[in-house]
């Protein structure tokens, strides 16, 4: 029994607490989705998981379904909202009990995204996707694709469970930044932890 038996036990036992605390403050938020928008709050994307291979990332919708009528903004109050602090990516905690998904890895891409990368950035699809990882705690969103893919791959090849608790940690002192100081990441470029 080593690092990934361990790390699947950490991932559901994390979850289902973190899914039991958020419960009544997430049912409030579904509902109100749906009175706002007359729309299902969740929707579900087709990502690639594990060695490339499909599954459905399920999310908070946060923007309006009307691709029926491009004059129409797609943006509203409450999926911005969602959107800014990450609460719609909290049903992931879901894909991470099911065994789709990591707390900690590689964000998921779309399937398209597999044929692009080169040899090496093809490592970051040896490990389930995550919720969050060491691109997300380094960089910023605004930060292009191939630095993120950099960081994707270092994990990869130096994955333990000492670097999973590290960026679980950072992922929360982000959280409370954005949240209370409404300060968003100061970028590292550096690989070294």
């Amino acid at each position: 029994m080593g690092y990934f038996f361990y790390k699947r036990i950490i991932d559901i036992f994390i979850s289902l607490i973190i899914l039991i605390l958020i419960l009544p403050f997430l049912i409030p938020i579904l509902f109100l989705n749906f009175i706002l928008t007359i729309q299902f709050p969740i929707f579900f994307q087709t990502r690639a998981g594990l060695y490339g291979k499909p599954f459905k990332l399920i999310k908070i919708k946060s923007m309006l379904d009307i691709s029926h009528n491009k004059k129409i903004n797609r943006h509203y109050f409450l999926g911005n909202f969602l959107r800014r602090y990450k609460i719609d990516e909290l049903p992931q905690l879901l894909n991470v009990i099911k065994g789709d998904m990591s707390l900690v890895g590689p964000r998921p891409l779309y399937i398209e995204y597999n044929i692009t990368y080169t040899i090496n950035e093809k490592k970051r699809l040896l490990t389930k996707p995550g919720i969050t990882g060491l691109a997300q705690v380094k960089l910023n969103d605004s930060s292009k694709w191939r630095n993120k893919f950099k960081f994707d791959t270092w994990y990869v090849n130096n994955q333990s469970l000492k670097l999973d608790f590290y960026i679980l940690i950072l992922t929360i002192i982000l959280i409370f930044r954005i949240i209370f100081f409404k300060k968003k990441l100061i970028e590292v470029h550096t690989l070294k932890i």
